[in-house]
């Protein structure tokens, strides 16, 4: 075999290029001359197949969490469609893949009639949307002050920030227990305050009634403001110093300053902020079911839990589960209007 090797080589010798490595000369010949023996090429450049297989994305890897994904989240998703179209409740459930069609009828009577125990769908996303938008405009503002003041170096700096994020780090159903020990009707601390400075009754009932409503924003207000906090202080350390100090030459005021300098810096950290907050006051359901309990006042029946009481007391999983698909339709609104708003900036800077 090896005086078959010389051979070949020996009569592609005018082809062979001699180069010199650290002081070793090696014969190289060219990938289109090189003679094959037993299937393989002689030659020293490495294999082009062999390059594209490693430049190739390994794809296979990706197998195991595309089966969990689905597994998990794609199925689960798929059978509540399915069953926002059939009659599923505790009469058909040992039996459910020949629980009666209904069609639309679950969708219908969700924004037509509610519960035994709660308020229609409708009326549920109009507490849920205002409920989501009032608690987020509420604060916007409080999260920006607050950034803004311990934004710049002062004694004692680390520890207003760590007290700053203390109503975050609690637990919801923490936060929502003592809110409701706060408003309880008659000896609640809020009752008493009030009473005391001739403002309200010592019986306001805070926790049934219209004035539920505000319970609830008041509580989340409280939890949720250093949400925005976090994310406008992030926002401001990315701002450099020297803008402020030409603007200051320039003899800009703060207010000018900030209006002009501070808030356009901010808009897009600002403006994801805002989205995910009001999808989390939105979706918000440990908050009103601890603070309230089941069935809630009409005025504090947010959207989630409506479609808990649906599902898990009246036993209707088939109106339960059209309720939650209305639940996301909504939810991807905002969603898909802030990805659209990125977008034309992106296209406009």
């Amino acid at each position: 075999m090896a005086s078959k090797w010389a051979a070949e080589l020996g009569c592609l010798r005018p082809l062979v290029t001699s180069i010199e490595v650290g002081g070793v000369t090696v014969a190289v010949v060219p990938a289109r001359e090189r003679p094959e023996v037993g299937g393989s090429t002689i030659g020293l450049t490495q294999s082009g197949g062999r390059r594209r297989m490693a430049s190739r994305p390994p794809f296979w890897m990706m197998v195991p969490a595309v089966l969990l994904l689905l597994m998990i989240v794609v199925t689960p998703f798929l059978l509540s469609i399915y069953t926002s179209f059939i009659k599923l409740d505790q009469y058909t459930i040992a039996n459910w893949t020949r629980a009666p069609w209904v069609g639309l009828e679950n969708y219908v009577t969700a924004f037509s009639q509610g519960n035994a125990l709660g308020a229609s769908a409708l009326q549920s996303v109009w507490v849920s949307v205002t409920f989501s938008l009032a608690t987020t405009l509420i604060i916007t503002p409080v999260g920006i002050v607050a950034a803004l003041l311990v934004n710049k170096p002062f004694r004692g700096r680390g520890a207003v920030r760590a007290m700053f994020l203390i109503p975050y780090v609690l637990p919801v159903f923490v936060n929502a227990i003592m809110w409701r020990l706060l408003f309880m009707n008659g000896w609640g601390l809020v009752d008493q305050m009030l009473a005391n400075l001739h403002l309200a009754s010592l019986n306001t009932f805070w926790l049934i009634g219209p004035k539920s409503f505000w319970a609830m924003v008041i509580a989340d207000v409280w939890a949720s403001w250093p949400f925005i906090y976090l994310m406008v202080l992030a926002g401001l350390q990315g701002i450099s110093e020297e803008l402020y100090e030409s603007a200051w030459l320039d003899g800009a005021t703060h207010w000018r300053s900030f209006f002009s300098i501070t808030l356009p810096m901010l808009r897009p950290i600002l403006g994801l902020a805002l989205l995910l907050s009001t999808l989390n006051h939105f979706n918000n359901f440990t908050l009103p079911f601890v603070m309230f309990g089941t069935p809630p006042a009409p005025q504090a029946d947010v959207l989630p839990l409506n479609v808990y009481i649906t599902s898990f007391q009246t036993f209707n999983f088939g109106l339960g589960a059209a309720m939650s698909l209305l639940t996301l339709i909504i939810m991807m609104v905002p969603a898909f209007f802030y990805i659209r708003m990125l977008r034309l900036g992106e296209a406009t800077s």
